[in-house]
């Protein structure tokens, strides 16, 4: 086998890092890929809070002079990681069936009905009738005493 074909644990990972990940929305059955969020560690993340900073401190430079650029530094960041979060959470809504796997682990039966709102709205738009669900032949009867299976 050749040396070269083996990759370490760590190329690997990079390899998986740069390409985000997929998987399957659980209220249409279709293949999602979500990209993986900017890295609020990197180094363009803190350009970014140095200009921001930059730019306001310079702003109400004639109130706070010195003292407005530390004023700046932790409102930016927290900002910016704020924006990030719900960048990455409003991503990972499906567009199609609009399923929230944050909401659903929050508040499900919310997170049904937006799913069952959105396919009601799906059939409307095809004028076909939408499928009510029989919720009495979903649920499993506990089985009577006579009719347990014994081996004899």
């Amino acid at each position: 086998m050749d040396p070269q074909d083996l990759l370490s644990a760590k190329q690997i990972y990079k390899k998986i890092e740069k390409q985000g990940f997929k998987f399957y929305c659980v209220g249409c059955n279709r293949e999602r890929r979500q990209a993986l969020p900017a890295r609020l560690g990197s180094f363009r993340f803190f350009m970014h809070m140095i200009l921001t900073t930059g730019f306001l401190s310079l702003l109400t430079w004639h109130w706070l002079h010195w003292k407005g650029i530390f004023a700046f530094v932790i409102p930016v960041g927290l900002v910016f990681e704020a924006l990030a979060r719900m960048k990455v959470r409003y991503a990972l809504v499906c567009p199609d069936c609009h399923f929230d796997p944050i909401l659903y682990l929050s508040d499900r039966p919310k997170a049904l009905r937006q799913v069952e709102e959105a396919w009601r709205a799906k059939f409307a738009e095809k004028n076909l009738p939408f499928p009510e669900s029989r919720k009495s032949s979903r649920v499993l009867k506990k089985p009577a005493a006579s009719e347990n299976l014994t081996s004899a």
